[in-house]
């Protein structure tokens, strides 16, 4: 068996402010720890259920902040930042499943640190007219290669998403929102324990009842940022439309496209920051 791990920070266990998610935050080694334990305790959960090849993609902003020393040892890990395929980097049609360690819930919505990508520049993110945050965009992106997403950890609001997006995807939350800087958390060693076993549950006993997550044929992607400046910063790109003072428009061939597409627009658009 072949797994594909992404991780993010937002939705790790005790993580609940940017003290905890920035470089500069006098928290910020304690929360690398912190993920990389919940990640370790997936790839363990993997491992009991059979899985030989473990890819992880530190999936959270600079995509620096896996401790690679301290994870397992039968795991590769791709890290760095300006990947063509961002959280999604490394996915191909070759793996069994995907997991989503540490996610939170798309932005405008009431999950603990919710954003949608970058929070400084995105609003909203829209795929056929739906908004999606950062699980829905890049679950579409693996099943692009027929995988599916089968597990997510994080916040309480994002398995509510999860759930309305694809039911049968199984959600641990690992902390229930009281505010967007405020959740209760699961002590690390119980959260440790439930990611072990609900991995290894998932992977030996459920995955093939599981479907990708598909989207077939051409995609219209819209995003909304923060001000107009931004929105016009993106006008640079051939076939990008400036349909609202902050929105923009564009017609993709296909999913892989669509999720690099609005990687650039948000870079052309961080750029008048």
């Amino acid at each position: 068996m072949k797994i594909y791990i992404s991780a993010d920070i937002e939705g790790i266990s005790g993580v609940v402010n940017s003290t905890h998610v920035s470089q500069q935050g006098y928290d910020y080694n304690r929360a690398r720890k912190l993920m990389t334990d919940e990640v370790n305790a997936a790839v363990k959960g993997a491992k009991l259920s059979g899985a030989k090849t473990i890819l992880v993609n530190d999936s959270h902003g600079p995509m620096t902040n896996l401790l690679i020393e301290e994870l397992d040892e039968d795991v590769v890990l791709i890290t760095g930042n300006k990947k063509l395929l961002g959280m999604m980097e490394g996915i191909d049609d070759t793996y069994d499943a995907v997991l989503l360690i540490g996610y939170h819930a798309r932005h405008n919505t009431s999950g603990v640190l919710a954003h949608t990508y970058h929070g400084g520049v995105i609003s909203e993110v829209k795929v056929n007219g739906k908004a999606v945050g950062e699980f829905e965009f890049n679950a579409l992106v693996a099943g692009q290669y027929s995988v599916p997403v089968v597990f997510v950890s994080g916040d309480d609001t994002l398995s509510e998403q999860v759930k309305n997006f694809h039911p049968d995807i199984e959600t641990l939350v690992v902390k229930n929102t009281h505010s967007r800087y405020t959740a209760a958390c699961m002590q690390p060693k119980k959260v440790h324990r439930l990611l072990e076993d609900s991995v290894h549950k998932i992977l030996s006993q459920e995955i093939k009842r599981i479907t990708p997550c598909k989207m077939e044929g051409e995609i219209e992607l819209e995003v909304s940022f923060l001000n107009s400046g931004m929105a016009e910063a993106t006008l640079f790109i051939p076939g990008v439309v400036l349909i609202e003072p902050n929105r923009v428009r564009y017609a993709a061939k296909d999913i892989i496209e669509a999720y690099k597409m609005r990687t650039a627009l948000t870079t052309l658009a961080a750029s008048v920051l």
